[in-house]
């Protein structure tokens, strides 16, 4: 019995447990998996953070020169030689080309020398410096440069023929009775080419001036007969001249308040202060500087490039990609109220529900701009037409009234929120804004990189 008793088995059931870290491990689990399924599918707004920064301008024209000239044509026919220099000063009663109209003198001159015009050291200096001028400036899209460096070396040439000839003007007794001289008939910058342009001033230019291809030079130099009535040589009879560029419509705003712009002159590097104007002709903008001096240095020249020495903009960098356009109401200063439980701005607005019945509530606004007498406002659930109430009377005012600001979101408090920007200058690719602008921006706030990814007031994750 006792054996019996000791054989029995009696089963001991174990009680179940909560385990809460496999819970929480469960929920953080699924957690991650929800933030990272929200990551992935969640639309991504890159974020830009406003800084201070500088944007060169390209300031670089291509103007018109245009000063007083008066052009003399030849009285008779036959070889002509000139003796004095192209681009230089003379008096009254100086030797400025003759006409030969047998050949005589030209066949003497030329016979002179062994045929060798520049014995003296440094005498090929002024054709070496036309070929790199070439050179330098050569450009496929402006052909008809090669036929105008054709000219200038042939006038080079012809010029030393010329000093050789004034050499020998004095003694020259032969074949008088077909040999005229011709002096100036008042002092000047004598200058051997015509272009057209001659009697074109700041009063009556057109566009037309700046198309370089259509107003080549007619070397008059590179001659050697002339039939009577053609341009003989032209005299600039003053040192004052004026350079005309054209310009866009925004630098010439830029431009209007000043009256001294300072430029470089690309064809030697020399820089020069000039009187400045704007002027607004057939839609067209246009710089005028006017120079006192210098005449004789470009006198030969009727298109000059210059760079306009401006101190290059400095303010707020942003990427054009930042940029949007938003629309506004505008209203009175004094409909504008506070309210709700934030004390926030905001309007009485007074519409009708569904019911047909008028209701006045308030809605609170946000001011993006402001004038003497006006607020920029946009707020939910406004629409052109509604009413809105003045504070403390029964007035109102019809939203009727809007206009354009342009401006970037901010996105420093997690949403999008629509900030103005005054632009001051604007490349390609970057935009620099005005520092310190109401209701604007100011340095290290985060911008949305591209505006059109993005809506006002939307939340970003």
């Amino acid at each position: 019995m006792a054996n019996k008793k000791n054989k029995k088995v009696v089963k001991f059931h174990r009680t179940s447990h909560f385990n809460i870290g496999v819970l929480v491990f469960l929920i953080i689990f699924v957690y991650m998996i929800y933030n990272i399924f929200q990551y992935f599918t969640a639309k991504q707004v890159a974020v830009y953070e406003v800084t201070q920064g500088t944007i060169t301008q390209n300031n670089t024209f291509t103007g018109v020169v245009l000063r007083e000239e008066k052009v003399f044509q030849t009285e008779k026919s036959g070889y002509i030689n000139y003796y004095s220099k192209d681009a230089a000063k003379v008096s009254v009663n100086s030797y400025v080309y003759s006409i030969d109209e047998t050949g005589d003198f030209y066949k003497e001159i030329t016979s002179q020398n062994d045929g060798q015009l520049f014995k003296e050291k440094g005498s090929y200096d002024e054709l070496e410096k036309t070929a790199a001028n070439y050179v330098l400036d050569y450009s496929d899209v402006n052909f008809y440069q090669v036929y105008t460096f054709q000219y200038d070396m042939e006038a080079e040439l012809m010029e030393a023929i010329g000093s050789n000839a004034l050499s020998n003007l004095d003694n020259y007794t032969g074949g008088s009775s077909g040999f005229h001289s011709y002096l100036a008939p008042e002092p000047g910058i004598v200058v051997y080419n015509t272009d057209g342009l001659e009697q074109v001033t700041v009063d009556n230019f057109t566009a037309d001036i700046f198309n370089a291809s259509a107003h080549t030079k007619n070397n008059l130099v590179s001659r050697e007969q002339v039939t009577a009535g053609e341009p003989a040589f032209k005299l600039i009879t003053s040192e004052i001249w004026d350079l005309v560029i054209p310009i866009d419509k925004k630098l010439a705003e830029d431009l209007a308040k000043e009256s001294n712009i300072q430029v470089e002159f690309k064809k030697d590097n020399s820089t020069a202060w000039g009187a400045s104007r704007i002027l607004n002709q057939e839609e067209q903008w246009y710089l005028i500087l006017n120079f006192q001096n210098s005449a004789s240095r470009f006198a030969t020249d009727r298109y000059l490039d210059v760079e306009l020495l401006l101190s290059d903009t400095s303010g707020l960098k942003i990427p054009n990609t930042a940029l949007t356009k938003k629309s506004f109401f505008l209203i009175p200063k004094e409909f504008l109220t506070k309210g709700g439980d934030n004390n926030t701005n905001g309007v009485t607005r007074q519409y009708e529900d569904e019911k047909g019945k008028t209701v006045m509530e308030f809605t609170p606004v946000s001011v993006a701009e402001e004038t003497e007498d006006k607020y920029y406002i946009t707020g939910k659930g406004l629409e052109k037409g509604d009413l809105v109430i003045k504070p403390d009377s029964n007035e109102k005012y019809s939203l009727e009234e809007t206009a354009s600001l342009q401006g970037v979101y901010n996105i420093n408090r997690g949403y999008a929120v629509f900030r103005k920007v005054e632009i001051l200058f604007q490349n390609q690719e970057y935009t620099i804004v005005d520092t310190g602008t109401n209701y604007g921006i100011s340095m290290y706030d985060h911008i949305a990189l591209d505006s059109s990814a993005i809506k006002e007031n939307e939340i970003i994750r």
